[in-house]
């Protein structure tokens, strides 16, 4: 009778063996990504309103988190994001796309690629979080190259000239 019992206590050890690597797997793995346990993210934030296609300045702040928060929050909600204000579809729609790309302290410049953005016309804030997965990873000067397109299209589907603004953005990171 003793049999059943070791084998009892082998499928217990077993389990208790896989939930440990499971544990140890979420633990480590940020950091073994990150190279560390602390990442520098740049938060750079802009408004536009398409219907009367006026911009304020791009602003930027840095912060720095842990390697948990930025592959568990940061990073899951994407590098652009945007949240409308005054937007409606009333009057026509827009459509907008921001091409941005990345030159790090070593001169190189990274491709950040080009977000696509449709809805209503109005007024909206568009966040950009740049880290270690956009290139941001050494101490050093930064430059953010952002060309912003929107095409407005009014009702009766009559399509606005596209506006087009580039943005120039330059950030430090240091302390890392």
């Amino acid at each position: 009778m003793a049999a059943p019992a070791s084998k009892a206590k082998s499928k217990r050890r077993i389990i208790l063996a896989i939930i440990a690597i499971a544990i140890v797997g979420v633990v480590l793995t940020p950091v073994a990504l990150a190279g560390r346990f602390s990442v520098p993210v740049e938060i750079m934030s802009f408004n536009e309103t398409t219907g009367l296609t006026t911009f304020n300045s791009i602003g930027g702040t840095t912060q720095i988190v842990t390697a948990w928060e930025y592959y568990f929050s940061v990073r899951t909600q994407g590098t652009v994001r945007t949240s409308d204000s005054s937007v409606s579809s009333n009057g026509g729609t827009t459509n907008i796309t921001l091409t941005m790309t990345l030159t790090n302290p070593s001169s190189q410049t990274i491709d950040l690629g080009r977000t696509a953005i449709t809805g209503g016309i109005g007024t909206r804030t568009h966040t950009i979080y740049l880290s270690i997965d956009q290139g941001v990873r050494v101490n050093g000067t930064y430059k953010l190259d952002m060309i912003f397109t929107a095409n407005v299209v009014l009702i009766g589907g009559l399509v606005e000239a596209p506006f087009i603004a580039t943005f120039h953005s330059n950030f430090a990171i240091s302390g890392q």
